[in-house]
């Protein structure tokens, strides 16, 4: 790598890897190695891991560095983590659950994420959250009204719908639900049920409201370079259509396993 390019702790760390494997799966696991640890991963608690599809090598990947990583990646499970297809958490991320995690495949948290889990997340087919988000399903303490005495329960589980793009620095509270096909400007705080919007909807600000309709997210890496090298030959064109012939769907879709 040239000086000034290249990335830390960017390889695997097959020791752990092993480990990770062996404790989750036995020795089918170190064989196959559906889960890859990265770099500088620490690893305080595998818990109960479940994969419901074919073992294969990579279906989680935790802690691979790219240059919006800092820090180390710290992964603490004492609930259950269900996985039905690829899975990427990012460099510089803390997953910590005592509940429960689905992740539908496809998905992807980016990196300095944190996911903390006491009740239970759910993350549609081909979501991703953005750097930098936070996913909390509790309010981690509990309040008392002076007036009764009461309290009120302090956990809610989130529900992500499928195809949802969560851009950086997202904050998704307790009992957030969203819609598929929903779009998260940065910054936003996600803080209700919102799966009342149309799909291929835009939300954003603190809390989030609905910006705009009609839109969706490219996952199709193909597409994604075909639309880089027209905009960088044509510099003066600001929108690029497809024909009628073509498919949204395949347009759109991520078909790999690279994110």
């Amino acid at each position: 790598m040239f000086f000034g390019l290249s990335i830390p702790n960017q390889s695997v760390n097959y020791f752990k890897t092993f480990v990770f494997n062996y404790i989750a799966f036995g020795w089918k696991g170190v064989v196959k190695l559906p889960v890859l640890i990265y770099g500088n991963t620490k690893l305080y608690s595998i818990g109960k891991i479940v994969i419901n599809c074919e073992l294969k090598k990579g279906l989680l990947s935790i802690g691979q560095y790219d240059c919006k990583s800092q820090g180390i990646t710290k992964f603490l499970n004492f609930g259950e983590i269900i996985i039905d297809g690829y899975v990427e958490i990012g460099g510089c991320s803390i997953i910590e659950n005592s509940g429960k995690i689905l992740f539908k495949g496809y998905n992807r948290v980016a990196d300095g994420s944190c996911l903390f889990i006491r009740d239970k997340f759910v993350m549609g087919e081909q979501s991703r959250i953005g750097f930098h988000s936070l996913v909390m399903d509790s309010d981690d303490h509990f309040t008392i009204d002076i007036n009764d005495k009461s309290v009120h329960r302090n956990t809610k589980p989130i529900i992500i719908g499928k195809y949802n793009w969560l851009a950086s620095n997202t904050f998704i509270k307790k009992g957030v639900i969203t819609p598929d096909y929903l779009i998260v400007a940065s910054n936003a705080l996600l803080i209700k049920d919102y799966s009342s919007l149309a799909p291929y909807s835009v939300i954003g600000g603190v809390p989030a409201k609905l910006l705009k309709s009609g839109v969706r997210r490219i996952y199709n890496i193909h597409t994604e370079y075909l639309l880089l090298d027209y905009f960088k030959a044509h510099v003066k064109e600001d929108k690029f259509f497809f024909g009628d012939e073509e498919n949204l769907e395949s347009l759109c879709k991520q078909h790999t396993s690279k994110f």
